[in-house]
């Protein structure tokens, strides 16, 4: 039997094409879209070939595509725990070495005997359909054929509700508690770098002598205002006498170092230390100030093998497009846009056990990148053959100690 070659598709922005005989294949880097680099030459050696600018890559030995498919030829030692670990290599060489190409062409494999078959009702990762229904959107990719159960990112997106006057806490209620309606999800794979990163405002705070007196007179004051004007005046004419006593006692401060220093405040120069050669100790501490808001970010490569996953992928991206836009009301006002719950979702359905939970989030940077690879290339209806997506987004509410139960099942927030 002759040697089939396929038409040329890319993977990680390299062109290959494979060539097919009878009961195996050869998995071949061309030229075509990335120029070969010299670190691949050297890789590859012998399998270089000089006159075609090609090197053979990888040898597919098994058609059937069982475990450990693939021996190594020219490849590097990454490309290969890639190609026999990521499923969409496999998926990509199952079309490669069958009735069509995976890239520039969508045709239909209709064969029933082709290896390869196209691509089953979508259904999530834990086999409960996303088709849609009730009006809500529902996106997933991959769209893969196994049924295998995984592990996954929902993106939820919901309709912003603001804060309201009724009830005591009505202005500060977190958003989770407001009960917003969901209007769509997307179902997105795990990737490398999940993290999250918690902080906390802390600032230098000063509180000198001089200073701490005048606060517990005035402090005293206060306190005593809310018993009337005559308590008000015992208090303040207390604090005054035991703010005075601390200030000019043993070891305070003379009457000419407290001059120097309201002295330097009339005039903004530094008249006591001037005058003194001294400095206030300025009991100098680190003070709380405020929590923070935790960012989440994700890159995702989206690269479509049929023309259903084209679509899929479009709809997806004019989702999120969508939901993080503002809302016009009428001519004078624009509504918030709506916001996104995300889970990490387990194999069993539920909440990731040993994964971060996230509060509901914006979405504040949504890009898109059309050609990826480095160079323009789409399949025969105008899809291109891939897309990079950039989200961040970033937390509604501060995460509190409460938020975090130590006796849960969950790594909790």
């Amino acid at each position: 039997m002759s040697t089939v070659t396929s038409e040329e598709f890319l993977l990680d922005g390299k062109s290959f094409v494979t060539k097919t005989d009878k009961t195996s294949a050869t998995v071949v880097r061309t030229a075509t879209g990335k120029n070969l680099t010299q670190t691949e030459k050297e890789v590859a050696g012998s399998y270089y070939n000089a006159a075609l600018d090609e090197i053979d890559y990888a040898k597919i030995y098994n058609l059937d595509y069982g475990s450990n498919f693939l021996s190594k030829l020219g490849a590097s030692d990454q490309w290969m725990g890639t190609a026999l670990t990521d499923p969409i290599y496999k998926d990509v060489f199952k079309k490669a070495t069958g009735k069509s190409s995976p890239n520039i062409s969508f045709a239909d494999v209709i064969d029933p005997n082709s290896r390869w078959q196209s691509t089953p009702l979508n259904t999530s990762a834990n086999n409960k359909s996303t088709s849609g229904g009730g009006g809500k959107f529902v996106g997933r990719y991959p769209l893969n054929k196994d049924r295998k159960k995984f592990d996954f990112l929902q993106v939820t997106a919901k309709e912003y509700k603001p804060s309201s006057f009724s009830g005591v806490d009505g202005m500060t209620q977190d958003a989770e508690d407001r009960k917003m309606a969901s209007v769509g999800s997307v179902y997105l794979p795990m990737q490398p770098g999940l993290s999250d990163a918690s902080s906390v405002s802390w600032n230098e705070g000063t509180l000198n002598a001089i200073d701490a007196a005048m606060a517990n007179i005035s402090g005293s004051a206060v306190k005593g205002a809310s018993e009337g004007l005559s308590q008000a005046t015992k208090g303040l004419a207390g604090a005054s006498k035991d703010a005075m006593k601390t200030l000019f006692g043993p070891g305070g401060i003379g009457s000419d170092e407290v001059a120097a220093y309201f002295a330097e405040q009339a005039t903004g120069k530094n008249v006591f230390t001037r005058t003194t050669g001294k400095v206030m100790n300025p009991n100098l501490e680190l003070l709380f100030s405020g929590p923070g808001l935790r960012s989440f970010n994700y890159n995702y490569q989206f690269t479509p093998r049929e023309s259903r996953e084209a679509k899929e992928i479009r709809s997806i991206i004019k989702f999120f497009k969508k939901q993080m836009a503002p809302k016009r009301k009428g001519k004078l006002f624009l509504e918030s846009p709506n916001v996104f719950k995300l889970k990490y979702i387990f194999k069993n359905g539920d909440q990731h056990p040993f994964l971060n939970k996230i509060k509901l989030c914006a979405l504040t940077t949504f890009n898109v990148q059309y050609t990826p690879d480095g160079s323009y290339m789409t399949y025969d209806d105008g899809s291109m053959t891939s897309y990079t997506c950039n989200l961040s987004f970033q937390e509604l509410n501060p995460i509190y100690a409460e938020d975090i139960e130590m006796s849960s099942n969950d790594m909790g927030f």
